[in-house]
């Protein structure tokens, strides 16, 4: 026997998504609350073993407490690699942490690696990013000044900044305001920041007592006891490094059967053995043999992988690219990577949903790549061949997915290059793939930078144009200006480039200007128009006079925009191609809502969305939704616009679009008000915000003024 419920629903509907019930009445509502941008707290985990150093903290803590007449307080902890400046630093902070209730920042400025520093503006952008979501300035000096501004209104804060070189460079990153404290690691004691009122602080080598402790608790006072002689050397040959004493321990742990002495003796004799480079001081040479000991306990095969990643530019490894640029199973690289990790020669840093296991080279590690690098090892340029291969075809196969009308544009093929991996990562879907690109970002642009460096120009400009889901849902404009700079550079020198290729290279550069607010973007636009001109490339011609309409509009000039936008629509239609027709329909749905005709703005908008869907383009479809909410709200029919903002806002957030989800949300509340509702129009403004937070601070704010008004 079936049941029939008949269900009714008065008053305002706000959802996309019918509700299985009886009779309601009122206002229903689906709440959704953007997860709140996380409270930064990115100081470096602690060892599981700490040995001594009671005294340095003690003054440290001391030097802390104590107040400035105005400002920050400021400490420089200095010392060798490997003396554990940058585990006392974490220390001090951690147990300070609780004070700072605006946050606990860490910044590796990599100020000795062998490829160089951290650019200071790229390292003053992923602090910026943890509390002003958004378009950044592209100068550094701006940068600085908006850092400071950040930190000026916040409850005091502290900050790490790990191995810096320069003076000059700490100077950027001291945050404005009062109460917040800087700690800076360097192997120089950066005597220059005295006159910023900093504190300076030596830190030396552990006292023989303090490492036989730590020796003790980790490998146990029977083995110790048994070998005390070989003991003693191990103790003096570590000269207090906590880093050496790492080493070491992993030595021992990893083959228990095997008496100290040997490990003594591979110590010594990698002290005999000559480096590469020839000049190393005395604490230099101590990580060196400690390291060079560890790598040569390893098992050929893993010795001939780590020096194989060792020359490779990128911050961090998983199974995946390890695979690649080894030539091996995804298998065998999984137990490479562990074998290292169990060796201390390399850091596990966690497990990523798209990756697995990723890895780092810890500090000591560094005397490795150094050597290498010095050395000139023939295998880097194979090497780096090899995880260009993988970069691409990972990219091109995630665009395929997430984007395919611009996968096909240009339909690259991995296959035309050399290098294919033998293994390359399988994307699922878009939504994996999408977190894939976010997940790599860092190790793809350390790639394309040491591709250009290095001239393999061919998979510079390739794998930029593939990275294009990621240009477009991260909007890291230095980043995506620089390395399409960098790809049109590239393509230059690729005699198996094409007309087409730079058309759209330039074309995804004027869009990265064009967010910027530069005014270059028109220009960018018009020599991309006069190129297609000239290659008599009618879709190319179509998509100029589309971004020029949408330039146009962006800047408020609806008289300007109009015409380049019909010309486009026009292309597109003779062209065929129906996908473009509804991106300008869009536009123009926008230009006729500005101008007050809502009825034909209603018809663009629903048109472009039908097309889009038959194109399989969710997310464009989702924003012509959005602006039907938009013109309907105009048109003053608040629950049919209601509907369409709430499907297209659900939409959007399974495409992965957050800005455009909290636009929604704000155009809720502006017809929620238009309605009336004041209640419900606050509280749809305070969801924007929430979700404005996490992607655009200007957004943010600009809401938070209008919510203040709204009464």
């Amino acid at each position: 026997m079936s049941t029939c419920t008949n269900n009714t629903l008065t008053g305002t509907n706000n959802v996309g998504t019918s509700i299985q019930a009886g009779a309601i009445h009122g206002g229903v509502y689906f709440h959704y609350s953007p997860p709140e941008l996380p409270l930064p707290r990115q100081l470096p985990p602690l060892p599981a073993a700490w040995v001594d150093r009671e005294a340095d903290l003690a003054l440290l803590h001391d030097r802390s407490d104590s107040p400035p007449n105005f400002g920050s307080r400021l400490i420089v902890l200095s010392g060798q690699d490997g003396i554990g400046a940058t585990t006392l630093a974490s220390r001090l902070l951690h147990e300070q942490q609780a004070s700072f209730r605006g946050g606990a920042f860490y910044i590796n400025l990599r100020g000795y690696a062998p490829e160089g520093p951290l650019p200071v503006g790229r390292a003053l952008g992923h602090l910026l990013r943890s509390v002003q979501p958004g378009k950044l300035p592209m100068d550094i000096e701006e940068r600085a000044a908006w850092w400071r501004s950040a930190t000026a209104s916040r409850e005091p804060t502290c900050l790490l900044i790990d191995n810096a070189s320069r003076a000059a460079d700490v100077r950027a990153f001291l945050p404005g305001g009062n109460g917040h404290l800087v700690l800076v690691t360097s192997r120089h004691p950066l005597s220059e920041l005295a006159g910023e009122g900093a504190f300076l602080h030596s830190v030396g080598p552990l006292p023989p007592d303090a490492a036989r402790t730590y020796l003790t608790e980790r490998v146990g006072a029977d083995r110790l006891q048994a070998e005390p002689e070989a003991t003693e050397l191990l103790i003096r040959l570590a000269a207090g490094y906590p880093a050496a004493l790492v080493l070491t321990v992993a030595q021992v742990m990893l083959h228990p059967r095997r008496p100290l002495s040997t490990t003594v003796q591979a110590l010594i004799n990698s002290r005999r053995t000559t480096p590469c480079p020839p000049a190393l001081n005395f604490p230099g040479a101590t990580m060196t043999a400690h390291h060079d000991a560890a790598y040569g306990g390893l098992p050929t095969d893993v010795a001939l992988a780590y020096r194989h990643l060792s020359l490779l530019p990128v911050p961090d490894f998983d199974t995946s690219l390890t695979a690649a640029v080894c030539a091996a199973t995804p298998q065998a690289a999984t137990t490479t990577l562990r074998s290292l990790g169990d060796a201390h020669l390399l850091e596990d840093i966690g497990d990523r949903e798209q990756r697995g296991t990723v890895y780092r080279f810890g500090s000591a590690a560094l005397h490795m790549r150094a050597r290498d690098i010095a050395c000139e090892d023939g295998d880097a340029i194979q090497r780096l061949l090899r995880a260009l291969g993988w970069a691409l075809a990972a990219t091109a196969s995630a665009d395929a997915l997430i984007t395919p009308s611009h996968s096909r544009t240009l339909n690259l093929d991995p296959a035309d290059l050399p290098h294919t991996p033998g293994h390359p990562v399988h994307h699922t879907d878009p939504v994996s793939a999408l977190s894939w690109l976010k997940d790599q970002a860092e190790n793809l642009l350390a790639l394309v930078r040491a591709a250009h460096r290095a001239g393999h120009h061919a998979y510079v400009w390739r794998i930029v144009y593939s990275m294009w889901p990621w240009w477009r849902s991260e909007s890291r404009h230095a980043e995506w200006i620089e390395l399409h700079t960098l790809a049109l550079k590239s393509l230059r020198h690729d005699p198996d480039r094409t007309a087409l290729a730079e058309l759209h290279l330039l074309n995804t550069f004027g869009l990265a200007q064009r967010d910027t607010g530069s005014p270059q973007a028109l220009k960018t636009f018009h020599r991309v128009r006069s190129m297609a001109l000239q290659a008599k490339d009618p879709g190319a011609e179509a998509q100029a006079l589309h971004d020029l309409g949408a330039t146009h509009l962006q800047m408020g000039d609806v008289s300007q925009a109009a015409p380049f936008l019909v010309q486009a629509r026009r292309a597109r239609e003779e062209h065929g191609y129906r996908r473009g027709v509804a991106l300008t329909d869009i536009l123009l749905g926008q230009v006729a809502l500005i101008l007050g005709h809502i009825s034909q703005a209603l018809t663009r908008f629903t048109d472009a969305r039908t097309a889009l869907l038959a194109e399989a383009d969710t997310h464009d479809a989702a924003q012509a939704l959005a602006w039907q909410g938009r013109a309907l709200t105009q048109a003053g029919n608040i629950p049919a616009a209601e509907s369409a903002l709430d499907t297209a806002r659900q939409e959007l957030i399974t495409a992965q679009a957050p800005r455009l989800a909290a636009q929604t949300l704000e155009w809720l509340g502006a017809a929620a008000e238009a309605d009336g509702r004041l209640e419900d129009a606050r509280a749809r403004y305070t969801q924007a915000i929430s979700g404005y937070r996490l992607v655009s601070t200007a957004d943010a704010d600009r809401v938070r003024i209008h919510l203040a008004g709204v009464s």
